[in-house]
């Protein structure tokens, strides 16, 4: 059973893509991962800059902490100006320099599923092709070539939380059993 950490890049009250996050943890646990959800609300950081190195807030330590527990990680994210937020790259950022000595970034190796909700017609896609060059390039994640892009976000969400809209469900379908599938076999 892979164990998976499920975050959004969004900290807002009401946020979709947290909405798309807790979703997404719903259904991994369906499909037999191990599931832990955060806030990065509950993980207050400063700017990072070149002080951080060998001095990492314990804001910064607990976060590192929880990409090294699990095996893989179900980030959504939204689109501020056709690129992903400040408040992500800055806790990504971070978690690189929290532990002294160890793999630079805690995220050398783990396999990452992407997803984004947004109310415009593109569903955040334009951040995600950022985020995923990132975590590739500069973090050295496994990131699952299936992506979650839920345009219209604002209307796509059910009573029940499920998104109504096949196409884009159809794409979390798949981004979370990819995920899960890889992550297992990288635990093996």
């Amino acid at each position: 059973m892979p164990s998976l950490l499920v975050l959004a890049g969004s900290s807002r009250a009401g946020s979709l893509n947290t909405k798309l996050a807790t979703l997404a943890a719903s259904k991994l646990t369906a499909l037999g991962a191990k599931v832990t959800q955060i806030s990065l609300a509950d993980f207050p950081l400063p700017m990072v800059d070149a002080t951080g190195f060998g001095n990492a807030p314990e804001a910064a330590t607990k976060l590192r902490a929880l990409f090294d527990a699990h095996d893989g990680l179900f980030i959504t994210c939204p689109e501020y100006n056709a690129g992903y937020t400040p408040l992500l790259k800055n806790a990504l950022d971070w978690a690189t320099v929290a532990k002294p000595g160890a793999p630079a970034t805690g995220l050398k190796g783990k396999v990452v599923g992407l997803g984004a909700a947004s109310a415009g017609a593109m569903g955040g896609y334009r951040a995600l092709t950022q985020l995923r060059t990132v975590l590739e390039l500069g973090f050295g994640a496994l990131v699952v070539p299936e992506m979650a892009s839920v345009g219209f976000a604002d209307k796509a969400f059910g009573e029940n939380g499920e998104i109504t809209d096949e196409r884009a469900a159809g794409f979390l379908t798949a981004t979370l059993e990819r995920l899960v599938r890889e992550a297992r076999h990288a635990k093996a």
